[in-house]
């Protein structure tokens, strides 16, 4: 008995360290935040927007300020979890912002995971030829959403 209970324990522990966040390539994400069904987000620092811009349709939202968590907080009360996509460089810190969120009941983010510049998933957004915003255009649109999103509440 206490053997059954051990192992059913341990089953649902490995489960919850192998969830994963969905994943979408950066062609999925595209047409995905064409076609309104995304809001993706950029996590990268400041500095990397402006040597390499931002994927079209992007919001600016650094992982690295220290307001971080409060604008993630005011995007989950904007959008279920599965309309968020997460970019950052090669996947690394999207996948452990996703994975974050889904250890804490946050599931569904989704994480694009070959990220602005490629990794073993993809050979990414800027090498794919994909559109890209600079810093001033993504931060404008992003602050049009939060302009909206205090006009509606």
């Amino acid at each position: 008995m206490w053997f059954s209970a051990v192992l059913l324990v341990a089953i649902l522990k490995a489960g919850q360290l192998l969830a994963e966040a969905p994943i979408m390539s950066a062609e999925q994400a595209l047409e995905s935040v064409a076609s309104g069904d995304i809001v993706l987000i950029d996590i990268r620092s400041e500095q990397e927007w402006k040597e390499s811009g931002l994927a079209a349709g992007a919001w600016p939202i650094s992982m690295h300020r220290p307001d971080f968590a409060t604008q993630l907080q005011t995007l989950l009360a904007q959008y279920a979890p599965e309309k968020i996509a997460l970019i950052c460089a090669t996947g690394g810190r999207s996948s452990y912002i996703a994975e974050v969120l889904t250890r804490n009941g946050i599931t569904g983010v989704v994480d694009v995971s070959e990220g602005m510049f490629g990794n073993q998933r993809g050979t990414g957004w800027i090498e794919k030829g994909l559109p890209l915003v600079d810093l001033k255009d993504a931060a404008d649109a992003y602050d049009a959403a939060r302009d909206t999103w205090a006009a509606t509440n």
